[in-house]
């Protein structure tokens, strides 16, 4: 039990606050902060599930790729 919860701590939670800077996200509108948290996590999953075990090179592999990104999305 202890390590599944360490395995989404690890693996969704971790990239989420530090990679995509989400504790450094800033404002009073419940919905923007709860649709910019869905949208980051949507990040995460498509880049897992293209191959991707590590967020921060893929973001790095992906800027200014534009056609490689909606790629992902298909």
């Amino acid at each position: 039990m202890v390590r599944g919860h360490w395995s989404i701590e690890n693996r969704l939670h971790w990239p989420k606050d530090v990679v995509l800077g989400e504790d450094d996200a800033y404002g009073t509108n419940g919905n923007a902060l709860l649709n910019a948290s869905v949208f980051r996590s949507i990040t995460i999953n498509l880049l897992r599930l293209n191959g991707f075990d590590r967020i921060k090179p893929a973001l790095r592999l992906l800027a200014n790729q534009v056609h490689q990104i909606f790629e992902l999305l298909q």
